[in-house]
Formats: C-alpha cells, structure tokens, sequence
C-alpha cells in the first residue's frame, strides 16, 4: 500500500500574517511528493501591497512555497481589472487550473491551464480547476464565464485516462455538494469560496470534499491511501497553525512588500478642510461619497451604507493610503433601476434597527457595520419619501446609485432580480478619490 498526501489552504485574503506560519508548516512537513494546492482568493485588495503591485506581490510569495497548482477565486476573477487579472501570473513558477473562464472571444487566456497530470504512488493523478460563475460581473470586466458543471463534464472528459481526479473549486461548500453528486467519478473536491472548516472533510456521493476555513488560519490534509491501483480509503484532516512558528525570511520579505507599499501610496491627491465619519448618524464623508456615486452613475439620487466608509478624513493632505484604509472594500459603484414602490421598500428596509446594525461579512463588505444609510437626493418628510422634492410616485421608474453588495441577495433578495448596471472595474474608493479631486483641486506650487 501506498499514500498520495496533499496540502490545501484557501481564501487567504491577502491576511500576511498567518502567511509566514504557513510557510513554516509546509517547511517542515512537505515531502518531495507532496502535492499542495491555494484553492484562490489568495489575493485581496483591501491590503496595501496587493493593491499597489496589481497582485504581484502575491504571486511572488506564491512562488516561494512553489504550489502544485492554484486555482483563482472570485476576488481574482472580478475584483481585478482585466488587464490585472490578464497580467497576474506572467511570473508565477507554478501552473493556475481553470477551466470555466475565457477571454470575451472564447478564447482561453495565455496564463491557464485547463487540466494537469501527475504521477504519484504509481497513480496517474488529473487535476482540474473551476471557480464560482459570477455571470452578471465576469462578462463587465470582459471576460466570459461557463457552468462550473459544463467545465468539469469537459475536464473529466479529458481526465478519463486517470486513475484519480482532484478538482480545486472555489464554488463553495453547497455548490462543491451539487458537483459531488452531479460527477461521482470524482476523488476529491479542495474547495473555498464560503470558508467552511470541515475538520474531517464530508463525503457526498462517494466524493471526499475538503475545506480549510480562511485567512490562512488552517492548512488541510488529504491522504489517499491506494493499493494494487486504486483508492481504498480517503481521509481529510486540519491543522491549526496558530502556535506555529513563524518562518523569519517570509516575515522579512513581507516587511520589505509593505514598506514599498507604503511609499507607493504616500501621494497627495487633494487638500480638504477634513470629513467627519459617523455610523449612526450624519456623516459628512459619507454625503461626498453618496454625492459623488450618484454623478459617476448618471442617476437621480444615491443610498450607500455609510458603514462603507471606516474612519474620517482630518483636515489637511489627503493621501492614496488614506483613502484606501477607509475604503479598503472591493465593492462596485452599481446603478438600480426601480418602480416607486420597489424603491419605497428599498429605503424603508435599510433604514430598519436590524439592517443598520447588521454586522456583515462577506459579500466585498470589509466593514464592522452596515450603519444608517446616508441618501442623496432623497428625503422623507412626515413618512413620505421624496426625490428632488417631489414626492415618489409608485408606477414611475428611478435610477438609483448605490452599492453593488446590495444586489447579491443575502442582504436583500429581492434587489437581485431588480434591473441594474455594475460599474467596473471601478471601486467605492475610485469615485470618492475623483469626488474629492473635484471638490478640492490639489494647487502645485
């Protein structure tokens, strides 16, 4: 008997400081035919370095523990410009599987592979990648997304000679279940996406499907035991790397990232006389962001959470890096366009107790808190909402900016189905650093 071992972790959101444990765990514990595997999102704007090498500096530290193979995640896919996205891995010493992404023209990009083949234990082992189909947002940054279930019929076709299958997935948990059931010829499914600790892994449908939680806090382990050319027993495992030691040149090398990001991001864009910030209440740097969203959009009037934005602006320069610590979100400026009544209830619903102190995760969201909503070009007087004064009439339509997270349908459902335009590749913190550029004209000299 024979044992194929394989490491994965997930959903690592460019939080560095697990990455230097990460690292050490792999060190040690890695052998030459150990197979491991970044199930995507590795990489997350919200931090300073990703934002100002266009991921690059993700790729670098991926090249260090030199992967298997990665697949990419939806921060990847649609929160980074095409050009980004397009650019991301000219470097990278490892192959990125996807199979379920392609250039506006259906041609696959230069940076993919769509199958891998490896020889472990005398086992022909085929890989795979497929990540989640944001269907609405991937054909707005021009590229063109397929049916997870579609890519893995396709990719398995072209597996069939193997003797195991593994697909790295960053569907998420429920939707790793539908393709377990869906393609039992599958060995493993290393999945993302929802961030599921699954200390023991879950079988559906004969299909060992693994999860290791997020921000680099659990390495996954999956052994394959095989014998006489086949598999006769799967087990998944997590190992928790908070008492890990910390590898001292990745910590090295993380500082040297952030000081470049740092100076990078130390530019002047404005001068202001400072915007207060409050949650709860009026909220000054929240009416410009709601006042510039509602022009970038070309709509009637604006409603963004004003927990959107995490801290003031004092008077005096304004920075790169300050902006971007107080609106690190990935989220999209978004324009829906409502009947009356629909957008009644819209402004009724975000203005309810439970709405405004939601604590949110997920969803780009990289707030605390929801907080009031701060409107522009809306008012509610004696419990009737106007626009430009005039009162809402419940047959008539309106273009309302707001905040693309809105529209996903957890928050609420029934925006999704609502008829709407994504702005992109642009983010919440490309209209406020525009907004305060026109407000405020930086004067050289």
């Amino acid at each position: 008997m024979d044992t194929i071992t394989m490491f994965h972790y997930n959903d690592l959101h460019s939080k560095f400081q697990t990455w230097p444990q990460l690292v050490s765990f792999l060190t040690e514990r890695r052998q030459a035919e150990t197979l491991v595997f970044d199930l995507g999102d590795h990489a997350d704007r919200t931090n300073p370095a990703t934002e100002v090498t266009k991921g690059r500096a993700n790729v670098r530290l991926l090249n260090e523990i030199e992967p298997t193979a990665v697949t990419i995640g939806n921060n990847e896919g649609i929160t980074f410009p095409h050009d980004w996205l397009d650019a991301l891995y000219e470097d990278a010493t490892f192959p990125v599987l996807l199979s379920n992404v392609y250039h506006q023209d259906g041609t696959r990009p230069d940076w993919v592979t769509e199958t891998l083949v490896l020889e472990r234990a005398g086992m022909r082992i085929g890989l795979f990648g497929v990540t989640a189909p944001y269907e609405e947002l991937y054909p707005e940054l021009g590229w063109q997304v397929e049916s997870p279930h579609e890519a893995t019929a396709r990719s398995l076709e072209l597996l069939a000679d193997c003797d195991i299958i593994v697909a790295l997935s960053h569907l998420g948990f429920y939707a790793d279940e539908r393709l377990a059931t869906a393609f039992p010829q599958l060995d493993v499914i290393l999945g993302a996406h929802t961030h599921h600790v699954l200390d023991d892994g879950v079988v559906k449908n004969g299909v060992l499907i693994a999860q290791a939680g997020k921000f680099g806090k659990y390495v996954g382990e999956v052994t394959l035991t095989v014998d006489s050319g086949r598999v006769i027993a799967k087990r998944a495992t997590l190992h928790d790397l908070s008492d890990r030691p910390f590898d001292g040149p990745t910590e090295q090398t993380l500082r040297q990232e952030y000081i470049e990001a740092q100076r990078l991001l130390d530019v002047t864009v404005a001068v202001t006389p400072g915007y207060a910030s409050d949650w709860f209440g009026p909220s000054p740097i929240a009416e410009l962001l709601a006042d510039g969203l509602t022009e970038w959009c070309d709509a009637e009037a604006g409603v963004i959470p004003s927990g959107v934005l995490l801290d003031r602006l004092p008077p005096g320069d304004v920075t790169l890096d300050m902006l971007h610590r107080i609106c690190p979100h990935p989220i999209n400026p978004c324009v829906l366009t409502l009947d009356g009544t629909t957008l009644i209830r819209f402004l009724e619903d975000v203005h309810e107790e439970a709405f405004t102190s939601m604590h949110v995760r997920g969803l780009g969201f990289r707030g605390t808190v929801l907080g009031l909503p701060t409107l522009h070009n809306i008012e509610s007087t004696g419990g009737r909402w106007t626009i430009s004064g005039k009162l809402i009439e419940a047959a008539r339509t309106y273009r309302i900016a707001t905040v693309d997270m809105f529209t996903f349908g957890p928050l609420l459902p029934y925006l999704a189905e609502q008829r709407k335009r994504y702005f992109m590749p642009e983010l919440l913190r490309d209209v406020l650093h525009e907004t305060i550029k026109r407000h405020h004209v930086l004067r050289k000299g």
